[in-house]
């Protein structure tokens, strides 16, 4: 039965706060709309850096080496995918933890994301520790109704007085999709902005994901694993979490207090922002935690030092295969004046330039759509065929065809000035395929603000 094994058990100190992705770290019945924020952030536009050491003198550190830097490079990625779950004997033995899926899930604790279910801190037993997060309501118990499909976790549970706390997808509730914006803007966790039809957030369970028709897939911070089974990829929900708090303290993307974030590995040492070792001291792994309020109005905290135990007992299996970084994925770039990613601010008598490049790796010549999208203060623009911006509320295909190498190619160039004043976002993304639906398997985006 799932989630009938040793789990991930999180432990944390900090203050006098106790702790509970869809869900952030010190959320709790107290704290409900806190966002957590990974160690180095100071509600500023900055890359962090964030170290992460193998104590030197622990049990297996030659071992952990490979798949904690495996683990680093995915949450560097932040690529989403489906059909993560894999129960492969070549991959994991059977009887065998795999430590890289557990470390992923670990350091996702260490910069800020919680678990999206109940998981072990409800005190909850079985497949009940499978209902999204929330805390207890009025009637101090746990309301769990699984609803008309019987899934639990899914969009029709009936959770009675509970307190969601998980951050969902206002405009389909799929924790396997993400939206182009990702930010406070288009999550919420206000049950009242959930889509019709819908009675709770989802989260991103395996069961959720088969009734959706998808390849077996689950959120790496989704508590529980089986002995022989990898889970060591991001699904959207995992991706979603940490990007509505790189969002800043605004929670707006695209603005001057974003953050990116990047994990480095230290190697052997004790002097890292996040330690990771063996010792007998936890059940099975855990994440431990110290933080500090950021802002006066004590709804944003920073995590100071985190560090990650195993407990020596169980059968771990250790990835001796180093990943590559690129994972072989299509990688897509988009610029505005020769800036990728952050904000940038426009006065009038600036030039702007937008720019996009595409290099398909093992991909090359693969069937592929091609869209760029603009959201602009006054609607929705699609480079079409022409290379032209137009006006469409629904998607206009740029490109459908095989997929090339793509060094650089501007797309639109242009004095300021010609643009209304205001913030927009700008999309370059690429289909898997070749059905004409803007379905954005790669895609990177860019934000600028024209200044009246």
């Amino acid at each position: 039965m799932k989630n009938s094994y040793p789990g991930f058990i999180l432990g944390l100190a900090f203050w006098v706060l106790a702790a509970e992705a869809g869900v952030f770290e010190f959320t709790d019945e107290f704290n409900i709309g806190v966002i957590t924020h990974p160690p180095g952030y100071n509600g500023k536009s900055e890359e962090l850096i964030v170290t992460v050491g193998i104590s030197p003198l622990s049990s297996n550190a030659v071992d952990m080496e490979i798949p904690v830097q495996n683990a680093i490079n995915t949450w560097n990625q932040l690529a989403p995918t489906i059909g993560n779950i894999r129960f492969d004997g070549a991959l994991v033995p059977r009887q065998s933890f795999d430590f890289e899926s557990v470390v992923l899930h670990e350091l996702g604790h260490c910069i800020g994301l919680g678990h999206p279910n109940l998981a072990s801190e409800s005190g909850l037993n079985g497949v009940e520790k499978d209902f999204t997060s929330t805390t207890r309501g009025i009637n101090n118990r746990f309301d769990l109704n699984s609803g008309a499909d019987g899934v639990i976790g899914s969009g029709d549970d009936r959770r009675g007085d509970d307190v969601n706390l998980h951050w969902f997808n206002k405009e389909n509730n799929n924790p396997f999709i993400l939206p182009e914006i990702i930010d406070r803007t288009t999550y919420s966790r206000s049950l009242s902005d959930l889509p019709a039809g819908h009675f709770f957030a989802a989260n991103a369970d395996r069961d959720l994901s088969l009734l959706l028709g998808l390849p077996e897939s689950e959120a790496v911070m989704q508590q529980g694993i089986f002995p022989g089974e990898s889970r060591r990829t991001l699904v959207a929900d995992d991706i979603a979490t940490l990007r509505i708090a790189m969002s800043g303290l605004d929670g707006r993307q695209g603005t001057a207090d974003d953050y990116t974030l990047v994990l480095q590995y230290a190697g052997f040492t004790e002097r890292a922002d996040i330690v990771i070792g063996f010792d007998d001291a936890v059940a099975f792994s855990a994440c431990r935690i110290t933080g500090a309020f950021l802002t006066p109005r004590d709804d944003h905290i920073v995590i100071r030092e985190g560090r990650i135990s195993f407990n020596p007992g169980f059968d771990w299996f250790f990835n001796p295969e180093l990943s590559p970084i690129t994972a072989g994925q299509p990688v897509v770039s988009i610029w505005v004046n020769n800036q990728s990613g952050s904000a940038v601010e426009l006065r009038p008598e600036d030039k702007l330039s937008l720019a996009v490049a595409l290099a398909p790796e093992q991909h090359i010549g693969s069937p592929a759509d091609y869209w760029i999208k603009a959201v602009t203060p006054f609607g929705d623009f699609w480079l079409d065929a022409q290379l032209q911006f137009v006006r469409s509320d629904a998607p206009v295909l740029a490109y459908s065809g095989p997929l090339i190498d793509l060094p650089f190619l501007v797309i639109f160039d242009s004095p300021a000035s010609n643009l209304p004043a205001g913030d927009y976002i700008v999309t370059f993304a690429v289909d898997g395929n070749q059905d004409q639906r803007y379905d954005k398997t790669y895609y990177s985006s860019v934000a600028f603000t024209v200044l009246p």
